[in-house]
């Protein structure tokens, strides 16, 4: 009994070092969905909820006293609770299908802004150690998805048998990689690239550095770019513009790795006519910059009214519609795909009203918009100045830091097609990158700790 006992005790004494230790295979485990990075923040959560409780330890209220971006996030989350339970009373339909679409996001939202919190908590308390070696778990999973996703468009199958597919169908100039049925390698890609060469700063030399940004930046451009995935592309190139500005000691190797993408670039579309056609043509077309998807037979003449009557075009346009017609709260979370349908929004100006609906506005801002109305608005706009105030302030001290405001930057950035901002994999992804920020400001993160 007393052996039993001490390794009960024991193990309690390695929970909180698993714990942490799991937060670094967040972004291999993303790429299976998002049960088990979710089920992770979610165990994580609960557990520190119960030391702290049973330590009497007024931690979580201090910090979102204390901390404005925290204050505002909290704040925002319990506008989104109360919203649902008011457009669920306004829609005088009390089924459990009906609740279930009103307070599925809502009701444990708050466990991705407490996820970043526990961590910290864990290792304050117990004064926990880590290599930033481990972030090579990170660096490796990227370069696997790259390495998988160039199989995939070369192959025409990755290494595990996926061949890219939409609606049941072979998908045209798209790429899945890894990710089964799921067109996203080039968003993941994306929302990593920043995360990594940050990492990479802290496991690596300058010297060896000097050599491996050029790298990451070409491989993992280039793979973007034949996913086809165009707003993935543009988001990141943007991001290396950000970079170019405001990290003055890397601008040299960024001129060089540009030149270099560029000559890979064009000769890949030189090589795949209809990728060109989806990343160029198409794109060009979409804008109104073109009047044929051929690019080659216009006269380039800028009509922004041509995105109107694009897919994309159609989900905003029913977005601010829906917004119009509730402008103070909203339709409530997950509510875009209910009302898009509803008759009135037939009139829209686009030429696709026909496609208006989809499960989200494809636009984070319209989503914000539509269902939760200006008060929703106002609160995730102060939430966003306060996390981007707080990542600038962490990195005037500690450079490094300013690739994860980048990745910040990106990840709010509003003039593009973006997925739902409710969904797990969006949420999972912020509480990664809002935990690094917390560890990069309580100096766990020291490049001496190698």
């Amino acid at each position: 009994m007393i052996f039993s006992q001490t390794r009960i005790e024991r193990f309690n004494d390695y929970i909180p070092n698993i714990l942490v230790f799991l937060f670094f295979l967040i972004p291999p485990l993303v790429i299976l969905g998002p049960f088990f990075p979710d089920l992770i923040i979610s165990l994580t959560v609960v557990y520190t909820l119960i030391i702290s409780i049973k330590d009497k330890k007024k931690f979580y209220f201090e910090i979102i006293k204390k901390d404005p971006f925290v204050k505002f996030f909290v704040i925002f989350l319990v506008y989104l609770f109360f919203n649902s339970i008011i457009n669920f009373l306004i829609n005088n339909n009390f089924v459990y299908t009906d609740f279930k679409n009103y307070f599925s996001r809502t009701l444990f939202l708050f466990r991705f802004i407490f996820y970043p919190l526990s961590i910290i908590y864990l290792i304050q308390k117990f004064n926990l150690k880590f290599k930033n070696k481990l972030f090579l778990i990170v660096i490796f999973t990227i370069l696997f998805v790259i390495f998988d996703t160039l199989i995939q468009y070369v192959f025409g199958k990755d290494i595990f048998g996926y061949v890219a597919s939409e609606r049941g169908s072979v998908a045209l100039n798209r790429l899945s990689g890894p990710f089964g049925d799921e067109l996203i390698p080039g968003s993941y890609l994306m929302r990593y690239f920043f995360i990594v060469i940050f990492m990479s700063i802290l496991i690596f030399d300058k010297k060896y550095n000097k050599y491996l940004f050029p790298f990451f930046l070409i491989l993992c451009l280039s793979t973007i770019l034949v996913t086809g995935e165009r707003a993935a592309f543009l988001l990141t190139a943007f991001g290396i513009f950000l970079a170019f500005i405001i990290i003055k000691h890397f601008r040299k190797n960024i001129i060089i790795s540009l030149l270099i993408l560029f000559i890979l670039t064009f000769f890949i579309l030189l090589e795949n006519p209809k990728l060109k056609s989806r990343v160029i043509d198409y794109t060009l077309f979409q804008l109104g910059i073109t009047k044929n998807l051929d690019s080659n037979k216009n006269n380039f003449k800028i009509d922004l009214k041509k995105f109107v009557d694009s897919p994309y075009g159609a989900h905003w346009e029913t977005a601010f519609r829906i917004w119009q017609d509730n402008k103070f709260i909203g339709v409530g979370v997950k509510q875009f795909r209910v009302k898009c349908s509803d008759n009135k929004y037939k009139q829209i100006k686009s030429k696709l009203r026909s496609v208006r609906c989809a499960t989200h506005p494809h636009n984070t801002y319209m989503e914000i918009l539509s269902e939760t109305g200006l008060i929703g608005v106002l609160l995730f706009m102060l939430l966003i100045f306060f996390l981007i105030k707080k990542t600038y302030l962490i990195s005037r001290s500690k450079n490094n830091v300013k690739w994860l405001l980048i990745s910040i930057i990106l990840l709010f950035w509003p003039l593009i097609s973006t997925g739902s901002f409710f969904t797990n994999n969006t949420q999972i992804y912020l509480s990664f990158l809002i935990t690094l920020i917390f560890m990069s400001d309580i100096n766990f993160l020291n490049k001496d700790k190698i």
